[in-house]
């Protein structure tokens, strides 16, 4: 899913999206904007690259490595920079995803 594009050009995620995951999750987006995915229709999906701390990716390891997407999210694991890349159309859906690995 990944697309090589000029970053400078896409729509940027808002900063208080990137604040408020970063704080919940106790991890890094070390990228984040949005992919344009229908020229037709103008349709983004949202991209979040982000390094998890160690136990939310044991739990994300865990519970997703059979697969590459669940619930509306699609990801790509990025050895280069040892992250995982999310991409949905709606960003509310990789909050849900990643509240699975935070329940009790």
């Amino acid at each position: 899913m990944s697309q090589e594009t000029n970053k400078d050009t896409m729509p940027k995620v808002p900063q208080g999206y990137i604040d408020l995951v970063e704080r919940r999750y106790n991890l890094k987006v070390i990228d984040s904007h949005y992919v344009l995915v229908d020229a037709q229709f103008q349709k983004y999906n949202m991209m979040l690259d982000v390094k998890f701390n160690e136990d939310m990716l044991a739990k994300f390891k865990e519970k997703y490595s059979h697969i590459n997407a669940q619930n509306h999210v699609a990801w790509e694991i990025r050895e280069k920079t040892e992250s995982i890349r999310f991409f949905a159309e709606i960003g509310n859906n990789i909050i849900l995803l990643w509240d699975t690995l935070v329940e009790d």
